[in-house]
């Protein structure tokens, strides 16, 4: 057997073990009302599940934590293991599966799919779960959807948290991340993916499903994602169902040429970014113009982190969220006690 087909069929060999024990996970998870073999003495996370029914489709969705609500905007089933428990002492994160969207069994094609259609479902969700005004959560791409619904609805949002989200989208900003990544990366991290995408070549990804590709050529890019340039993240995809058609056709159609920042400049609705110093996929710099004009944003650059600061760092990053939304919350600020008030 070549080195070429022993390494696919040891990617496929782990992948089945991670993706079996994953999708065990995610099951007993979505059908539970408690944290299951919580640790004695530790007080369980509250998860409630259900099925909102908008426009005759079902929207499964989970509930995490206590506090006020806030619609994570993105692919339903990534985020519960990104978000840590003490947030969701905090939080009431609210996970939709979104069947308009990321799904990879939603009925609509992707072409029917626009950035109007996104924010409409969002809404619906909203109003479907009875809230009035609502905390949003958006990581990465996704997460300009949240942008656009704010920008829209200003009115109907109390917080905007952005995670490594791009400031705009545009043949412009991949030529920005791509000089970022030649200027910036060390070379002992360029050495890291060129070893990378040697173990697992393009031809290897062409036999793979979409969605598997998508996830090892995720993995394969972890020096550009991860502050630790040999970090694995392939558990995250282990188990999941996600439409890598509508991924790629949110990036290259949807939002291939947006840019909210001169709307942005008139918004008034508390905003928290977070972005990461070695995220070579959402250069930090990019964002400069835009943190100064933009009002009542706060920012902060994570030293220690990549894509994903609410795991690389998650203590600091906990910290400093919590803090800003006990400043920020002005419906329930006791939801969000200070450092020396912390249980």
């Amino acid at each position: 057997m070549s080195h070429r087909q022993s390494a696919y069929h040891e990617v496929m060999r782990i992948g089945f073990i991670i993706a079996v024990v994953a999708a065990a996970l995610s099951t007993d998870l979505a059908h539970s009302t408690d944290t299951p073999n919580a640790p004695a003495g530790q007080n369980a996370v509250s998860r409630t599940s259900g099925v909102l029914n908008i426009n005759g489709t079902p929207h499964p969705y989970l509930v995490e934590g206590t506090g006020p609500a806030c619609i994570v905007v993105g692919p339903a089933s990534m985020y519960p293991s990104l978000l840590s428990d003490q947030l969701k002492k905090r939080i009431r994160f609210v996970y939709v599966d979104f069947k308009n969207s990321w799904d990879a069994d939603s009925p609509n094609r992707v072409e029917n799919v626009t950035l109007d259609s996104l924010v409409e479902e969002v809404d619906r969700v909203r109003s479907g779960l009875g809230l009035e005004k609502v905390c949003l959560f958006g990581h990465s791409a996704p997460g300009l959807v949240a942008v656009e619904y704010t920008l829209r609805h200003p009115d109907r949002v109390s917080q905007l948290i952005l995670v490594s989200v791009e400031p705009y989208f545009s043949p412009g900003w991949l030529k920005a991340r791509k000089a970022f990544w030649e200027t910036e990366a060390p070379a002992d991290r360029k050495a890291a993916l060129k070893r990378n995408i040697e173990r697992f070549p393009d031809d290897l990804l062409k036999r793979l499903s979409p969605y598997d590709a998508f996830a090892l050529s995720y993995v394969r890019n972890g020096p550009r994602y991860f502050y630790d340039a040999s970090y694995d993240f392939y558990w995250e995809f282990a188990g999941k169902h996600l439409s890598a058609e509508m991924i790629d056709y949110f990036l290259n159609t949807i939002v291939a040429d947006y840019d909210p920042r001169p709307r942005l400049e008139s918004n008034d609705v508390p905003k928290f970014l977070a972005l990461g110093r070695y995220d070579y996929n959402i250069p930090y710099r990019e964002w400069d113009s835009a943190r100064k004009t933009t009002p009542n944003l706060t920012s902060h650059i994570f030293e220690r982190s990549g894509h994903f600061p609410m795991i690389e760092e998650s203590t600091l990053f906990d910290d400093r969220l919590i803090e800003w939304l006990r400043r920020t919350s002005k419906e329930a600020p006791e939801q969000f006690p200070s450092e020396s008030k912390k249980p």
